[in-house]
């Protein structure tokens, strides 16, 4: 055993690399002893912790709170015990809707209240006799309704018409309350040109309906109306009556309770009054259908319920029949505008055809999924005659992607207003090309070049020698038959100096036309005449200015430019310097396509990882979800509210409910408001917290830390058994290769010996983890806090974490390589990796590089050769079918297949190198059939001669032999 803490032993790998017997044999070390075994004792402490906090969860959690339907109170559907005392909804196991009564009323209400016959009421001397309310008290009630200015108030209410009369109150208000309470058929209240005309129902679902637990989905008027008995108070089967009574914190409560108790004798008052009595009572849902009081259970007219899916816990909207009928295409369109009907129709008519097309179409998965792993072989097999193509493709590819890059940056910078991208650039390649032609033949002829001045009028004096136009024509002479107009010459334009093909601008001052600047005819019969640039002038010039208006933005993209280009030089400068590396990576990379090749039983190990994987996550997923489910008592206030704002926060001040991540929700409870006494001022309190679903403490952090733990270890020892099959299969005879069990012996070795030492290395990696999503844990409550300095401090450490993560990872996989090939501990191997990465840093970077590469290629090659081969299979063995779907279900699956061949190459790749850099450093290479070295890293590893050469020996020596056995 060893740890990081001792001194670590001398290394005896160097001489245990080698087996004793004779003939000598190579290979990874055979006297291996257990490593790390102190960590296997830690992670079973762990699995106990993880069994204790597990049955802990199992005691006390209860999963329905993660899953089940919750209703206004946050309370949960079919379950006995809520929290804070809650109601027993044990049986209510549907999650429907009911009218807000509050809400839905709030404009009747201010329609009413807020009149001008109201109004003379409750704060006017009238003939009838003086206002109702105290004269504070009714400037109170004015300032509710806006009649007169206040800071809560933009102008008068909209609220549907003023009513003037007594009699109009009792006219309107009497109407819309028999529309909301039944007596009358709901079609006028949706339509959006009659009635109650409430336009924002649908968008505003949530403040219009309550979130209720009720028995069954189909609890709605006509079940209040099938037995609107009311004679039996007592039973909860009976249906009961509820009352309207405005809620205590209401502005108007106090205007509305002085008419419904008003008792004296003033006609206009009992006019009102009566409406209030007479109009505001609704129809509740029976105690045994809705358990809460009768103000939250009045069903909406008109709307009637259905379960989302059938045997769902979930209610979705369905318009009755009569409202249909009367509204029919306005109801539609709402319907369709509120989309909750047709998605979940569509949705599960999609998903029903999705389901069964695959059940038809399962033979053709199953020869998609065998052709897809033959793709894979396939472009193991290529790799070995094509990665030296793909790679220096590759590499010249992403010199000219900076090239171009830099091109299209400098021409953007450029490009004239009006002008297309492609002209622009076809501008500045002549520019250029121009310029340079020109130089070179000036240096050649040893002559001085010409002015290129644009001089005089519209440069009507220019005496340079351009010959070709902006756009690249080649410029015909001066005066020819030909041209478009032959009058231009040297004889009518005797000082223009039009000699040759030469760029010029002839006009005579009297001229009424004149070009803007120097042009030529040009030898193309389609474009007759153009203008030029002179020669050295490569950008347009851009007499009506820019595409891009900001000259900041042109002076940035002309230097990202200059960048990508000295970029790209660079880049071409470091190739021609990594040519020989570039050469060894193609040669480790055809080596692992070979190792894949040989060991076709490599690929079961990340199916078997990933059913692993699958089978841990999902139960630890069911021991976490207890845990999760337990949310203590005190987690949100108990205690009521008197603002919104203040439960449930602003944009920088946390709220009392939702000032801690899980951030629980906001109700207002009208039945039970509190009375809260602030010096002399009584504060009507009425806004409660709700508990989230979920919470996290400590023992969900211990089980989730053990999920990441082992996690980890799945994948390590994935990584070890890869690396160990391919040392095995490395240092194999070459006439051998193939025919030794390299993937068991690994597997043997690392459950063996090398079990504690993945543990080692997977607990290094859950550390790293564990600290990241605690940091993202740390940031959600700051982010519930508002303290938006925090959060951006927690996302940049996690930024740091995530990096340095990557980095651990990187440095734990050439560990476990290091261990699969010397057998030393976790700490010594990891040591050794880093160091042998910084003394190869170039060759590990290049074959870093490259591997990305031709990942990439692979992946490309396994999905479209899957979905193409998918295409002709499903052609051919269901003509008729739709293939959309199924051929999308086929490029996924080519997608982890690609992933399974890319994942175990990859490792592949890597330990070749290691391999390689192991042979190298110790100088036990063997070369030939009767050696172990792969043929392709022959050439760099015969030390007595450059790699050139001792190719072409090995050729030589290879016909030597073939002439020897004919």
């Amino acid at each position: 055993m060893s740890c990081c803490c001792g001194t670590p032993e001398a290394d005896p790998e160097e001489q245990n690399v080698t087996t004793a017997e004779e003939p000598k044999q190579f290979g990874p070390a055979p006297n291996r002893s257990c490593t790390d075994c102190w960590c296997l004792l830690v992670l079973a402490a762990s699995w106990v912790c993880w069994a204790v906090v597990t049955t802990m969860g199992l005691a006390d959690g209860n999963l329905g709170r993660l899953y089940q339907p919750r209703d206004y109170m946050g309370a949960y559907c079919d379950i006995e015990d809520n929290w804070n005392g809650g109601l027993n909804l044990k049986g209510y196991t549907k999650q429907s809707f009911t009218m807000n009564i509050s809400a839905i009323t709030d404009i009747i209400v201010k329609q009413m209240l807020c009149s001008t016959a109201a109004a003379q009421v409750l704060s006017e001397t009238t003939s009838f006799g003086a206002p109702l309310l105290a004269f504070a008290d009714s400037q109170a009630y004015l300032a509710s309704c806006c009649r007169i200015p206040s800071e809560s108030c933009e102008g008068t209410l909209q609220v549907g018409g003023d009513l003037a009369s007594t009699g109009a109150i009792a006219t309107v208000i009497t109407e819309k309350l028999e529309e909301l309470t039944g007596k009358v058929s709901a079609d006028n209240l949706f339509s959006p040109s009659g009635g109650q005309a409430i336009q924002d129902l649908w968008a505003e679902a949530n403040l219009y309906f309550n979130e209720v637990c009720l028995t069954s989905c189909a609890a709605n008027f006509a079940l209040v109306n099938a037995s609107v008995d009311t004679s039996d108070n007592t039973s909860t089967s009976a249906v009961r009556e509820y009352v309207f009574s405005m809620s205590p914190d209401n502005e108007l409560k106090l205007a509305y309770d002085t008419i419904a108790t008003y008792s004296g004798t003033r006609q206009d008052v009992i006019t009102i009054r009566d409406v209030v009595l007479e109009n505001f009572k609704f129809d509740a849902l029976p105690l045994d259908v809705c358990p809460y009081s009768a103000s939250r259970c009045v069903p909406m007219p008109g709307v009637e319920f259905t379960e989302l899916v059938e045997g769902s816990s979930y209610c979705t909207f369905k318009m009755s029949a009569d409202v249909i009928a009367a509204v029919g295409d306005v109801m539609s369109d709402t319907l369709e505008a509120l989309g909750i009907n047709a998605l979940s129709a569509s949705l599960m008519d999609t998903v029903g055809t999705w389901i069964g097309d695959f059940q038809t179409s399962i033979d053709a998965f199953l020869l998609v999924l065998l052709c897809s792993f033959v793709v894979g072989f396939i472009y193991m097999v290529m790799l070995r005659f094509l990665i030296g193509f793909c790679v220096w493709l590759s590499v010249c590819a992403f010199f000219l992607i900076l090239c171009f890059a830099g091109f299209f940056s400098f021409i953007t910078s450029s490009q004239c207003a009006g002008v297309g991208i492609f002209e622009t650039g076809q501008t500045i390649l002549v520019g250029a090309a121009t310029t340079t032609a020109v130089a070179i033949q000036n240096i050649i002829d040893q002559t001085t070049p010409a002015s290129e001045a644009l001089s005089g009028l519209n440069g009507g004096n220019y005496t340079g020698v351009q010959t070709y136009t902006k756009m690249g024509y080649f410029c015909a002479d001066w005066g020819l038959s030909t041209n478009l107009n032959p009058y231009y010459n040297s004889t009518n334009y005797p000082e223009s100096n039009l000699v040759k093909n030469y760029c010029r601008n002839p006009f005579d001052m009297a001229d009424k036309y004149k070009a803007r600047t120097i042009w030529c005819h040009t030898t193309d019969p389609e474009v007759r005449w153009q203008e030029c640039n002179p020669i050295g002038v490569i950008r347009p010039v851009c007499t009506n200015g820019f595409e891009v208006a900001s000259e900041e933005l042109r002076i940035v993209l002309e230097i990202l430019a200059y960048v990508l280009w000295v970029l790209a030089l660079v880049y071409a400068i470091a190739i021609c310097c990594l040519t020989d590396r570039i050469r060894l990576a193609v040669a480790v990379n055809k080596v692992a396509s070979v190792f894949v090749v040989d060991t076709p039983r490599i690929l079961a190990l990340p199916i078997i990882q990933a059913i692993f994987a699958g089978i841990w996550t999902l139960a630890w997923c069911f021991s976490a979800a207890f845990l999760l489910s337990q949310v203590p008592a005190d987690y949100v206030p108990t205690g009521a509210f008197a603002t919104y704002a203040e439960a449930y926060g602003t944009d920088t001040v946390p709220g009392k409910c939702t000032g801690t991540w899980p951030t629980g929700a906001v109700w207002k409870d009208e039945e039970n408001c509190e009375s809260i006494v602030n010096g002399t001022e009584t504060i009507i309190a009425c806004w409660r917290c709700s508990q989230p679903r979920y919470s996290f403490d400590w023992r969900f952090w211990v089980s989730f830390f053990n999920y990441l733990w082992n996690s980890a270890l799945n994948v390590a020892l994935g990584q070890l058994i890869i690396a160990g099959a391919v040392c095995v299969w490395f240092f194999t005879p070459n006439n051998e290769k193939g025919s030794r069990k390299a993937f068991m012996t690994s597997v043997y070795n690392a459950f063996r010996y090398h079990l504690g030492s993945a543990a080692f290395g997977a607990f290094i990696i859950a550390v790293i983890q564990l600290i990241r999503y605690l940091l993202k844990y740390y940031e959600k409550q700051a982010k519930a806090q508002k303290n938006r300095i925090l959060v951006c401090i927690l996302k940049v450490l996690q930024c740091f974490i995530w990096c340095f993560e990557k980095c651990v990872k990187f440095l734990n996989k050439n560990a476990y390589i290091q261990i699969a090939l010397y057998g030393t501990p976790f700490c010594t191997s990891a040591k050794k990796a880093f160091f042998l990465i910084l003394r190869n840093a170039l060759r590990f970077g290049t074959i870093a590089i490259l591997g990305s590469v031709i990942h990439v290629i692979g992946i490309m090659f396994i999905v479209a050769g899957t979905g193409i081969l998918g295409y002709f299979i499903l052609s051919g063995l269901h003509p008729n079918m739709a293939p959309a779907i199924p051929i999308l279900i086929y490029l996924m699956l080519g997608y982890i297949v690609a992933r399974l061949f890319t994942s175990i190459f990859e490792l592949a790749v890597d330990t070749t190198l290691q391999c390689f850099l192991c042979c190298e450093e110790l100088n036990i290479a063997e070369m030939g059939p009767d050696g172990f070295v792969p043929s392709q890293l022959e050439p760099w590893l015969d030390k007595s001669q450059p790699p050139e050469t001792a190719s072409a020996k090995k050729v030589a020596d290879e016909e030597e032999r073939r002439n020897a056995q004919a």
